[in-house]
């Protein structure tokens, strides 16, 4: 069982996206139940659980008190491979409290200065929550939204940054792309997309694997690195 919390303290940063598009992969790599948490106010995943295609190894549960969010998640762990949790885009104690539950956080950044400072105050929270716990709380930056064919000055720029800093980032990023939208349209995941109603669905199912993937992979080193601890 792994807990991977999507965590931003800013909205509108590819935070639902990338939780639904892993979560969609995971459930293709495993039989196993894989439970997303939307523990986002609006609801979004809730949403995307009422269109056509949901797979059904796909559990959708919300949380509608601020005060439910570790039991759920804790209820979640029980009976699943893989618990997704996506948060809302601000520092409440919701947020803490999941964080404190996870066994990876994921920070989705995009390629923007504002962007980069809410991933400091991020990684602030992560490391409060994890003082309280009294453990470290591994976590990753994931560029997402990221131009197919251009690499962006402002993008380099803030991932030097941040790699000056010691903050660790994923090799992989999430490219914008037209199938990892047109799910919460049409429903089901990027594999099971319609490739002639969505255009390169083929391009964006490899890209989401190569981010799933070393995220399991990753889970796959820290649980290596405590057993020997």
């Amino acid at each position: 069982m792994a807990v991977i919390a999507f965590v931003s303290s800013k909205g509108g940063v590819g935070k639902t996206t990338s939780a639904l598009v892993v979560a969609g992969v995971l459930a293709g790599l495993t039989k196993d139940l894989v439970t997303i948490v939307d523990a986002d106010p609006n609801k979004p995943l809730k949403k995307w659980s009422e269109l056509a295609g949901k797979p059904d190894n796909i559990a959708v549960v919300t949380d509608e008190a601020e005060s439910r969010i570790v039991d759920i998640i804790d209820e979640a762990s029980q009976s699943s491979r893989f618990v997704i949790v996506d948060l809302e885009g601000a520092a409440t104690s919701r947020v803490s409290n999941a964080i404190s539950m996870s066994n990876l956080v994921i920070i989705p950044v995009q390629g923007s200065g504002l962007d980069a400072d809410q991933a400091v105050k991020t990684i602030r929270l992560i490391l409060e929550a994890g003082k309280s716990q009294r453990r470290k709380i591994p976590y990753r930056v994931l560029f997402t939204r990221v131009p197919a064919m251009i690499n962006s000055n402002n993008m380099k720029a803030i991932r030097g940054t941040l790699e000056e800093a010691g903050v660790p980032i994923m090799n992989t990023a999430l490219i914008e792309r037209e199938a990892f939208k047109a799910i919460f349209l049409h429903g089901g995941t990027v594999s099971g997309l319609d490739p002639e109603k969505v255009s390169g669905t083929d391009v964006a199912l490899r890209n989401a694997t190569a981010v799933t993937e070393e995220m399991v992979t990753t889970l796959a080193e820290l649980a290596k690195q405590r057993e020997v601890a």
